[in-house]
């Protein structure tokens, strides 16, 4: 068995179709993975899984949201390494310590085009900074993220595929659980 993190795009629980937790870590259970815990978000779950690969269960968790709950929606699954080795890979480490909740991450399928890097780069404002490494960008949003052109529809518009954010403060949260 190995820990997993898996990052649902666009999933609450409350409002126009909401999921609850435990829905979802009953749907976890039925697919045979193991002690499900939600995370700080409401598409935050960390689990135990056989040895499968990230992929196959992004496409397993997508299929069985959608066939079980009705929730069509895309999963970013990620292995407590890779969690680990993601928050060491962050270029804004005294960012991060000083404005955690100003710093993002963006979760991708898969690693970004360097093009579509420089456009989103050039894109920035009010010294935002961005930076890629492997399949996650991170965005320093000094001035907040709240006003920022910078967001997930340019983003998605740009990278030309759909992705998931997280404030590093709920990254570390996450990292949290998965010693936990």
């Amino acid at each position: 068995m190995s820990l997993h993190i898996a990052l649902l795009r666009g999933v609450n629980v409350a409002g126009a179709g909401p999921v609850t937790a435990q829905a979802l870590s009953e749907l976890l259970e039925t697919l045979g993975l193991t002690s499900p815990r939600s995370g700080p978000g409401a598409g935050d779950l960390v689990f135990e899984s056989p040895e499968r690969t990230g992929a196959e269960l992004q496409a397993l968790l997508e299929s069985e949201l959608h066939g079980r709950l009705g929730l069509r929606t895309d999963v970013y699954v990620r292995t407590a390494e890779a969690w680990r080795a993601m928050i060491a890979a962050n270029g804004f480490a005294d960012f991060a310590e000083t404005d955690p909740g100003w710093l993002t991450a963006i979760f991708l399928k898969d690693a970004a085009d360097r093009k579509a890097v420089g456009v989103l780069r050039a894109a920035a404002r009010n010294q935002e900074q961005v930076r890629a490494e492997s399949r996650q960008l991170y965005i320093a949003y000094p001035n907040g993220p709240a006003r920022s052109k910078l967001n997930n529809a340019l983003i998605e518009k740009t990278l030309g595929g759909r992705v998931t954010s997280r404030p590093w403060t709920s990254v570390l949260a996450l990292a949290d659980m998965l010693d936990s």
